[in-house]
């Protein structure tokens, strides 16, 4: 079953990452698209996940499949921009955000501004 507040929320997010990302100039797709653009996880890496959580004791939606093209095709409105913006603001390293960050380079925005 669909969860409309859920998709709200999800929408609401990436919206707001791409608006705070604009600022920094950092380009993205206007509407990506899975799989013809690609996300930073792996379907081993969510696989891996999946079965963690399996697991513990976590209930899962049965058809994997589904699940891993429903992830991947909300992720990728989002995956550029945060992993981005993990890269400028130097975020901690936490799994599936700034563990796969670019090294930081200061922004355009910023090296302007710092020769002024």
């Amino acid at each position: 079953p669909v969860e409309p507040n859920a998709d709200l929320c999800i929408r609401a997010g990436y919206l707001a990452l791409r608006r705070i990302a604009a600022l920094f100039g950092v380009s993205h797709p206007a509407a990506p698209r899975y799989p013809e653009d690609p996300i930073s996880i792996s379907r081993a890496e969510y696989d891996a996940v999946c079965q963690e959580l399996a697991a513990a004791g976590v209930p899962l939606k049965p058809d994997r499949e589904q699940t891993w093209h429903d992830f991947a095709g909300w992720r990728v409105n989002y995956d550029g921009v945060l992993v981005a913006l993990c890269s400028i603001t130097m975020a901690p390293e936490a799994p599936w955000s700034s563990d796969r960050a670019p090294a930081f380079d200061l922004p355009a925005l910023m090296r302007k501004k710092a020769r002024q």
